[in-house]
């Protein structure tokens, strides 16, 4: 952080200088990136279904619409909620867009649509149908995704969630026994 930029004590400095400004300095910056753990993610094995009602990842964004939008954003998704729920990505499916009741954090936007998918190669395909402008299912993600608000300081958010049972977690030895999770100290 920054100290806090006191205009008057810099005029001053500056005349006491004799309007001579130091010359420019360049100093290293750190970035730092957090951005959670992540697990590997197994295929079911063979053709053996999730092992959830919901396919192994969930992917969640979170959106303001203008007001103004607001009516037209309700009517399109009364209407096209059946052609988004086709997907023509086996393993992807819309379930729907939903207005947010309670949340926490404003700034996450109050509506989420919801997908969920087998594995993540599901989302380039989605992708691909989006770009296409001969794809009618892909229109219809665009047009959805055309109510978003696209003012910067409006609420959005993304989450993928992956379904535990489906995660290899990488193993940790007990800090107290020095043994796997789960095993305890030895009696």
């Amino acid at each position: 952080m920054s100290e806090p930029f006191d205009p008057a004590a810099a005029a001053e400095a500056l005349l006491r200088s004799g309007g001579r400004v130091p010359p420019a300095s360049v100093t290293p910056l750190v970035s730092v990136v957090r951005s959670g753990e992540q697990f590997l993610i197994l295929p079911p094995p063979g053709d053996e279904p999730s092992a959830s009602v919901l396919g192994r990842i969930v992917l969640e964004w979170g959106y303001e619409v203008p007001r103004a939008r607001h009516a037209e954003f309700l009517a399109f998704i009364g209407e096209k909620h059946g052609a988004l729920s086709v997907s023509p990505v086996a393993g992807l499916r819309y379930l729907g867009t939903y207005a947010v009741f309670q949340q926490s954090e404003r700034s996450l936007g109050s509506f989420r649509t919801l997908w969920d998918l087998e594995r993540l190669s599901q989302l380039e395909e989605m992708t691909a149908r989006v770009a296409d402008p001969k794809d009618d299912w892909g229109g219809l993600v665009k047009a959805l995704m055309g109510f978003r608000d696209p003012d910067y300081t409006a609420g959005r958010s993304q989450v993928i969630l992956q379904l535990a049972a489906a995660t290899m977690l990488p193993a940790s030895p007990d800090p107290v026994a020095g043994q796997a999770p789960g095993r305890g100290a030895p009696p």
